[in-house]
């Protein structure tokens, strides 16, 4: 399991540990998947294949223009599941979960999730640069 799978496995156990039946996706601003952890009764490999998570960083683009300052996340709900996107410098975070699921501490653990991502994000860069 490389760095990226193994934190979402740490993330999802420790402070998403409220919502488990859950999917992360981590992906650039792109929509390039840098690692998922997929729950088996999910469908989210359906928002990866289409352009859903790139869409993401226009949406959060254009409503860091309303002038309340930098969008942080922004919360999708459908008919049979909920979808929120985190957004940490260039690494956005997917959650996709069902729509029993207290959406509340999944933003309120949003700081948590941020020092994480920020975290993971240097240990990337510190192996990369080892390349």
């Amino acid at each position: 399991m490389d760095k990226v799978e193994e934190f979402l496995a740490t993330l999802k156990s420790t402070i998403l540990s409220t919502a488990p039946d859950s999917s992360l996706i981590l992906s650039d601003r792109d929509g390039f998947v840098l690692g998922k952890l997929i729950d088996k009764n999910d469908s989210a490999d359906k928002i990866i294949e289409n352009s859903a998570l790139s869409i993401f960083s226009t949406s959060t683009d254009q409503a860091s223009k309303l002038y309340s300052g930098k969008n942080k996340a922004i919360v999708s709900y459908f008919e049979d599941r909920i979808v929120v996107h985190i957004n940490v410098t260039n690494v956005i975070l997917s959650i996709v979960t069902d729509t029993d699921s207290n959406v509340g501490v999944i933003l309120g653990a949003q700081n948590d999730i941020v020092r994480s991502l920020n975290n993971l994000s240097n240990s990337i860069q510190i192996d990369l640069q080892d390349m």
